[in-house]
């Protein structure tokens, strides 16, 4: 099997055989292994670059790792690589290029040092990207950054916009009553991102600074921060009580609960009897 370094890691897939790249942990090798069986990063060559991230749509966005396999922070960054991909939940494409396999394209891309990040954002020219330059590569703080440098799909609401839009408007609305020196609201803002973009054409998703509107927050009954309300529109004006309270900050539960509650406010079709 040509080993060549100790430990190696092999994992035999039928009769595929599939050497593991990053630390030597008991977390790392199993998503490795997770990974093979459904993959979170899309690998891509010459041809599919071009066709995926050059070509993406004008609503789609791809973060790509450029990286070379005996690259000792390339391989550290790997687990957090796909870790984040599937923070992002499919709502930004992640991919990575084997620079030792594609030198040619790596070198046509100006690829220099490895790994190297980039954001190829939506709504933008083709070749352009926004390269990462932080300290931190672990997922969350990639996915912060990834997020960040997109368009916001939330909206940050006043008082105002909460009374004309959430309380008289005609749209279903999920809100993020947050406080800015609050650690845990500043964990969740990337997971209510992703709600946002979760629901978008369906929810609207809203965030009200609860210290800079501290009487509207009081107003709706808010005690603790973040707290997360979905408002369904049910044909008549809401109340700032009316709110739904949804006891989770993972942005994929919170979906889940809102498409379920969607689903009973949706009129049932009824059994018409037997003549």
């Amino acid at each position: 099997y040509n080993i060549q370094a100790y430990p190696t890691t092999v994992i035999f897939n039928g009769s595929s055989v599939h050497e593991y790249e990053g630390h030597h942990s008991a977390d790392g090798i199993l998503e490795f292994i997770e990974d093979l069986v459904n993959p979170a990063v899309i690998s891509l060559d010459p041809s599919s670059f071009s066709e995926k991230v050059k070509g993406r749509a004008e609503d789609q966005a791809w973060v790509v790792d450029f990286y070379a396999p005996w690259c000792g922070p390339c391989q550290a960054l790997m687990p957090e690589w796909r870790r984040m991909s599937r923070l992002l939940s499919g709502q930004v494409l992640v991919g990575s290029v084997d620079c030792q396999l594609y030198q040619s394209l790596c070198q046509s891309q100006n690829v220099r040092a490895y790994p190297e990040i980039r954001l190829y954002s939506s709504n933008t020219k083709p070749d352009r990207y926004m390269s990462y330059n932080g300290w931190h590569r672990d997922a969350h703080s990639l996915r912060a950054w990834v997020l960040r440098s997109l368009p916001s799909v939330s909206v940050d609401l006043t008082p105002q916009s909460f009374r004309s839009q959430v309380l008289l408007g005609q749209d279903h609305w999920v809100l993020d009553f947050y406080a800015p020196w609050c650690g845990p609201c500043q964990h969740f803002a990337p997971e209510f991102e992703i709600l946002a973009r979760i629901l978008k054409g369906k929810v609207r998703a809203g965030k009200i600074d609860c210290q800079a509107h501290q009487h509207t927050c009081q107003s709706a009954g808010i005690s603790s921060y973040p707290t997360v309300r979905f408002y369904p529109y049910l044909g008549t004006r809401r109340h700032e009580h009316s709110g739904e309270y949804i006891n989770s900050r993972d942005a994929s539960t919170i979906a889940d609960t809102v498409r379920q509650r969607l689903h009973h406010l949706l009129p049932q079709p009824q059994n018409k009897p037997k003549v």
